[in-house]
């Protein structure tokens, strides 16, 4: 995928999302009980984020959607390339706790590096609300899961 506008942004992260949603359903099999819990929360989750995606980019103006950001892609081309969780490695509560945090952590910085480098107020007002979404989400997610090793 070719990120080059806000657009593509919002596609890209709607794709991220799902990614990491599938990705956490793969490993199911992999896992007790306790933590198919865990990563079926996660699942549910990144869904549910990537539907307000959706829905966000539905209600955004079209000419906030065209600013262009593509030099951010082009200095870090990794972000382009999904990681999947390593099943080489034990997969507990921490790793994925990790894996969550990395992630999601990857997709923070480039908004908020959007957000720092967008001039107009109504751009800068849209990245600054996907940018709370990411970190209620982060936050929610990770919150969930120290609680889910507590028990």
């Amino acid at each position: 995928m070719q990120v080059k506008t806000i657009q593509q942004m919002y596609d890209w992260t709607i794709l991220f999302h799902t990614q990491m949603a599938a990705n956490f359903f793969s490993v199911r099999e992999l896992l007790g009980e306790h933590n198919t819990q865990l990563v079926d929360y996660c699942t549910k989750y990144e869904k549910k984020l990537a539907e307000d995606l959706i829905g966000f980019k539905a209600i955004t103006t079209i000419n906030t959607l065209d600013t262009y950001c593509y030099e951010y892609f082009a200095e870090n081309p990794e972000l382009l390339n999904f990681t999947d969780l390593d099943r080489s490695t034990q997969l507990d509560e921490q790793a994925i706790q990790g894996y969550l945090s990395d992630q999601h952590q990857k997709v923070i910085n480039a908004y908020e590096y959007l957000e720092g480098k967008t001039q107009t107020a109504d751009g800068k007002e849209k990245l600054g609300q996907i940018l709370q979404l990411e970190y209620q989400g982060l936050k929610q997610m990770v919150q969930s899961i120290n609680r889910h090793i507590d028990m």
